[in-house]
């Protein structure tokens, strides 16, 4: 299973060096709601063609039935798979589309670790609803801070990376850590492929709408205005994007994570803004300089010291509790 984590990993961290090469390396930039429902529309695509084959690889975790998950009149109406599947995805409906704006202004390194800030949102999260939060996690949240603002000093990112953008990926990081909160909640009681085909038929009609209602005029424009090369790197973008990020990975995301736990899945998920700077290296030739290597270094420890805490959860039985 750590394994499976690992992989997971890795996809993620190719996320954003994919998505920032589409507006750094277009001669016209497509527009971000126009990559968002392209995205969505791929992986829901990917997903229902892939389900019967995820279905054999992925082993799914056995489900409880005996959980309290409420009796309200949505669920009563629409049943649990689809009420499942529509929470997870608005929650990962805003957190994409912030990400995309985000990247479409900021580094690809900015937005990685960014992004990670999910490691540090989830068990404070967790703590406000009433899991202890350890001293190891107070410090951890001081640490990112202060190697987050070094890393922002950076000169040598200056030119690509963008206050705004900063702030809308770290927003989008908190919209990401309810989804994987409540993920671990809806992966103990709802079958995978029902959850993971819910939740994409959510995203794909939320960013379909967003597209129609907000961006028609702009994504018309970059249709008459963008060269071939434009729209094949959007287009190769867009099929990794949704296939490898938005498909493979959720599917193994849901076991794999409810075979380890959120928390220590988060010590493998903490490495993700190092692949993906290494990544942005190859790939788009960011580099750091001094300040960018110490906050990043900084950075990085938070996250494993955020990662390796003790998270107990008062709400489950000893046995399955995180430790």
């Amino acid at each position: 299973r750590l394994a499976t984590i690992g992989f997971i990993t890795l996809l993620f961290a190719s996320n954003s060096p994919a998505l920032r090469s589409v507006f750094d390396l277009s001669t016209v930039s497509p527009p971000v709601l126009l990559i968002n429902s392209g995205v969505t529309l791929v992986g829901l695509l990917g997903v229902l063609l892939t389900a019967p084959m995820m279905n054999e690889i992925v082993v799914d975790i056995p489900k409880k039935t005996n959980l309290d998950i409420g009796s309200n009149f949505a669920t009563r109406i629409v049943g649990i798979s689809t009420y499942a599947g529509f929470e997870l995805g608005l929650w990962k409906t805003i957190g994409t589309t912030l990400n995309i704006y985000g990247l479409s202004e900021t580094s690809s390194d900015h937005g990685a670790f960014l992004i990670q800030l999910t490691t540090l949102i989830v068990p404070t999260i967790q703590g406000i609803q009433g899991v202890p939060i350890p001293p190891r996690i107070w410090g951890a949240i001081g640490l990112a801070l202060g190697g987050v603002f070094i890393f922002s000093q950076d000169p040598s990112q200056v030119d690509c990376a963008s206050v705004q953008g900063d702030v809308l990926c770290a927003l989008a990081a908190v919209f990401y850590a309810t989804y994987d909160l409540r993920l671990f909640k809806w992966g103990k009681i709802v079958n995978t492929s029902e959850l993971i085909t819910a939740k994409m038929v959510t995203q794909s009609a939320l960013s379909l709408g967003l597209l129609v209602a907000l961006s028609g005029e702009e994504t018309r424009a970059y249709i008459a205005g963008a060269t071939s090369d434009d729209v094949l790197l959007a287009a190769s973008v867009v099929m990794w994007s949704g296939l490898a990020v938005n498909c493979v990975a959720p599917y193994l995301q849901v076991s794999g994570q409810q075979a380890v736990g959120p928390s220590r899945a988060q010590i493998l998920y903490a490495s993700q803004p190092l692949w993906s700077s290494v990544l942005s290296f190859v790939f788009l030739h960011e580099a750091f300089g001094t300040e960018g290597l110490i906050g990043g270094s900084l950075f990085l420890v938070a996250m494993f010291l955020a990662a390796t805490a003790e998270m107990p959860d008062p709400n489950c039985p000893a046995k399955e509790c995180e430790v």
